[in-house]
C-alpha cells in the first residue's frame, strides 16, 4: 500500500521543489486508543531511498480499519496529498 502523487519538498535553503508522482509510504504508525503518529517517507518512485520523512498525527478508530490504512485515509484528507492516489 502506497499513495503516488505531486508533492512540494523544501530543501536546507528553505526553496521549495516539485517532484511529480512521488511515491508516497507510510513506513510505520505508532498509537495509542486515541491518536496515531504515522511515519511517511516520499521517495522519487518505488525503490529509491526517500527524500524527505515527517511525522503525521491523526485521530484513531478502534472499531475501524487497521492503523496504517487509517493513516492512508488521513493523509488523503491533507492539502499535501489530496490529489495522491493509491497504488
Amino acid at each position: 500500500m502506497a499513495l503516488i502523487g505531486n508533492v512540494s519538498l523544501e530543501n536546507n535553503f528553505k526553496e521549495l521543489s516539485s517532484l511529480d508522482n512521488a511515491y508516497i509510504k507510510v513506513m510505520y504508525v505508532r498509537c495509542d486508543k486515541q491518536v496515531g503518529k504515522a511515519n511517511v517517507c516520499i521517495f522519487k518512485s518505488q525503490g529509491d531511498s526517500p527524500l524527505h520523512t515527517k511525522d503525521y498525527t491523526f485521530e484513531v478508530d478502534l472499531s475501524g480499519s487497521n492503523f496504517i490504512s487509517q493513516a492512508y485515509e488521513h493523509l488523503k484528507t491533507l492539502p499535501e496529498f489530496a490529489e495522491a492516489a493509491d497504488v
